[in-house]
């Protein structure tokens, strides 16, 4: 069962509790509804994670703690996979995003995406990058949420059948 393997792989409550920087939640951390491996709830954190893990932004365990609590989602989830972005994945990641942005948004003079033009256009590559991130980290958070759902779904149906067939 998902359930099973879920807990093998997920950090702990204390774990999570422990990092610095989401002691600002204080005893928010401390609801169940965050901790509940339901589908509804780890299908929220997987969208919520993979979001937060596409935007280019600093202190992602922050965001994705207050989104996870808002909107009830499971905690552990979301808060490994901002790890997606790291700082191995981040220039190509940035980059597609770059990409994705412009051409969403046709500037008339696109930028060259490299360090000197960085600082010299700062605010048409900010706007582009931010722009691509929000429209990658909404696509793949929406693929990923409904391929695990159908996931989820087909790996319990199975598990019914096979425990229906073994009392036969």
């Amino acid at each position: 069962m998902p359930r099973k393997l879920l807990k093998k792989v997920l950090p702990t409550h204390e774990k999570i509790k422990e990092q610095r920087f989401l002691k600002i939640f204080g005893s928010f951390l401390h609801r169940r509804e965050l901790w509940r491996l339901s589908r509804k709830k780890v299908i929220t954190g997987v969208f919520i994670g993979i979001f937060v893990a596409a935007l280019p932004m600093p202190l992602q365990m922050v965001l994705t703690a207050t989104l996870a609590i808002i909107f009830s989602a499971n905690l552990p989830i979301s808060f490994v996979l901002i790890f997606i972005s790291n700082p191995l994945t981040m220039p190509p990641l940035f980059f597609l995003e770059y990409k994705i942005g412009n051409f969403f948004l046709r500037p008339e003079n696109p930028i060259e995406f490299n360090f000197e033009s960085m600082y010299d256009n700062f605010g048409q590559i900010a706007l582009s990058l931010w722009s691509g991130a929000l429209i990658l980290g909404v696509v793949c958070a929406t693929i990923c949420a409904i391929t695990l759902n159908y996931l989820w779904i087909y790996s319990v149906r199975k598990n019914r059948k096979a425990s229906q067939f073994n009392k036969i």
